[in-house]
């Protein structure tokens, strides 16, 4: 079954009131936990990066931030320190919840979008069928796809089939739900024509939804 947000809050609210480890660091308010919880394991599943992979990762990059920081102030140093400490709690509450979700049969948005790219990489069918349903693809608002959503499509859609993105990267204000401007910065490279070469692009300059007063004072403020 799939989760609505406030079903997911429900389910983080219970795994930390179960929790019976050390947290010292998140924070004092539960409520804060939760959100903090919720943000990281959704990120996780949008990148499609799993708990074991982001702890080694921290573990190789802590030493390194400290050694970059020995000339900045201790309280700086401190703050890094206390980020990477912080995470490593966080991904004890992140693992019990993902364990309590798959023990229920319960996924939620990010997971269905992981699940999808996963299935698409591991599966060529899966891209062939699609190929067949769908002879031309238009991916609307591309700049507020996420990693997961832009491989998911990409290995769907890619080495040649016909699909035109449309959107635009000064509009990219999703990143703190996943979205990743590389992706429509990327695309060309992503999605290259059948010839291998690289696709056409098209400046949509001319707006049309604006009185010219309008787009005077933004360009007048834009120009520095």
């Amino acid at each position: 079954r799939v989760m609505a947000d406030a079903a997911r809050y429900q389910l983080a609210a219970r795994v930390i009131d179960r929790h019976t480890g050390r947290v010292e660091l998140l924070s004092d308010s539960p409520r804060h936990v939760i959100d903090y919880v919720l943000r990281l394991e959704g990120a996780l599943s949008e990148h499609l990066v799993d708990v074991a992979a982001l702890r080694a990762f921290d573990a190789a990059q802590a030493p390194r931030f400290a050694e970059a920081l020995l000339a900045g102030t201790k309280k700086t140093r401190d703050d890094v320190a206390s980020a990477f400490a912080r995470r490593a709690e966080a991904l004890d509450l992140v693992e019990e919840y993902r364990r309590l979700k798959h023990a229920l049969g319960l996924m939620d948005f990010s997971d269905q979008i992981a699940l999808a790219a996963r299935l698409a990489e591991s599966h060529a069918e899966v891209g062939e069928q699609e190929r067949e349903k769908f002879k031309v693809v238009l991916l609307d608002e591309y700049q507020d796809t996420s990693v997961a959503q832009a491989r998911m499509l990409r290995r769907l859609f890619g080495g040649g089939h016909p699909v035109m993105a449309v959107g635009d990267p000064n509009q990219a204000i999703y990143g703190w739900r996943g979205a990743s401007v590389s992706n429509i910065l990327r695309f060309g490279e992503d999605f290259p024509r059948g010839d291998g070469g690289e696709g056409a692009r098209f400046r949509l300059s001319v707006n049309r939804r604006s009185d010219t007063r309008i787009l005077d004072v933004a360009n007048a403020l834009a120009a520095p």
